[in-house]
């Protein structure tokens, strides 16, 4: 399927308008040209209005390639689909594959246009796990090379020296441990149900509990569920 220029400049100038039957068109086009960012960029866009499952997996692989990611962020994120909201039901939820789909663990996370810290700590939380390299291995997947460039960008050396208190490695471990609830949003709970990070996501839903008490309810709900799911894992 051949596209012209018209129509590729037709979707720079309106990218709303993909939709579910330009994904062939720009997956083709980024196989053709691989390093293109605007083609990945494009092709996100496109799984995000079809609230695709590909979206949260395919927009930390756009990241690796955009010269800027503040375009990406709004790019994604310009007249953003508003999703179903989740519902309080009062079914009972016991198996696994049950309780991820009350916490929609798998759609596609809904960033708004005011939520850059959640869309970078998905970044940041999905090029973490890229890092675990088996020793030895000259195959690396386009996970692991995304990983890689991602932290060679995030270790350039800085000379900047300061005091600091005693050195307590139990201290750091614990503080590392905790989750920064400055930003909390409900997107940012779900980057940490995507992540695996569900003592994180129940800390997060714990502090929208206080900050929307008239959606205390729902917010128990979610909570009651990360518990479950931790149980099981």
């Amino acid at each position: 399927m051949v596209t012209s220029s018209t129509e590729y400049n037709n979707w720079i100038q309106n990218p709303d308008s993909l939709n579910q039957d330009h994904l062939e068109q720009l997956i083709e086009l980024s196989k053709e040209y691989p390093f293109c960012s605007t083609t990945k960029m494009l092709y996100s866009k496109a799984l995000r209005n079809t609230e695709s499952v590909l979206f949260n997996n395919q927009i930390r692989i756009t990241a690796a390639y955009a010269g800027d990611r503040n375009r990406l962020f709004k790019l994604i994120t310009e007249k953003p689909i508003i999703g179903k909201p989740i519902e309080v039901k009062n079914k009972k939820v016991e198996k696994l594959e049950e309780i991820k789909e009350e916490l929609k663990i798998g759609s596609p996370l809904p960033f708004e246009a005011d939520e850059k810290h959640s869309f970078q700590e998905w970044l940041k939380l999905s090029k973490t796990k890229t890092l675990n390299l088996k020793e030895g291995s000259n195959n690396k997947s386009l996970d692991e090379k995304i990983g890689l460039i991602d932290s060679f960008l995030d270790k350039q050396p800085k000379l900047k020296v300061k005091k600091e208190a005693f050195y307590s490695p139990i201290d750091k471990a614990k503080e590392s441990a905790l989750p920064d609830m400055t930003f909390v949003t409900e997107t940012l709970a779900r980057v940490y149900l995507e992540q695996g990070h569900y003592s994180k996501a129940k800390k997060a839903y714990q502090e929208l509990c206080l900050k929307y008490p008239q959606k205390s309810s729902l917010f128990a709900t979610q909570i009651e569920l990360i518990e479950k799911l931790i149980i099981k894992n």
